[in-house]
């Protein structure tokens, strides 16, 4: 494991500057920073000294094959080549187990409360795949009804 070494900041940063004298797209390295956070993260996640888990019941609605197992703040597909991972925290709200099962299943949440904005109002929303597996919300229709005309007068 390459987490914090010394030696793999400096490749780094022989990278970066490679970037800056257009010898490299950043295109690839953000994708090679980002398989190589998949790989560390499944390395943790993999470590049951450090992680217990727990099967979920569910199949990884992504690949198919592996199974979701919890792991405290996320849930995790086990196949290795897959490792689908969801985070129970969104918008300062923990999905519930049965939440998540909803999500792993069906694609989508029932409409939840108690969501927070990044300006720290309220919201309701359904929680949902997009078509590459991030999860979304996906807000209700506003209410028919009166609608706001302007200032009265």
């Amino acid at each position: 494991m390459r987490i914090a070494d010394v030696a793999m900041t400096g490749e780094w940063e022989k990278e970066l500057a490679r970037i800056e004298r257009g010898e490299l797209s950043a295109d690839t390295f953000r994708k090679e920073i980002e398989a190589y956070t998949r790989e560390i993260t499944s390395e943790l996640l993999s470590c049951d000294k450090l992680f217990g888990s727990r099967d979920s019941g569910c199949a990884c609605p992504k690949c198919g094959t592996g199974r979701m197992r919890f792991y405290g703040k996320v849930v995790r597909c086990d196949n290795t080549e897959c490792g689908l991972p969801v985070f129970r925290l969104k918008a300062g709200r923990t999905l519930s187990d049965d939440e998540i099962k909803d999500l792993l299943t069906e694609g989508h949440t029932k409409l939840l409360k108690g969501f927070k904005s990044k300006q720290g109002k309220s919201f309701d929303a359904v929680v949902a795949f997009d078509g590459e597996y991030n999860t979304t919300f996906v807000f209700p229709e506003a209410k028919k009804g009166k609608k706001f005309s302007g200032r009265k007068k």
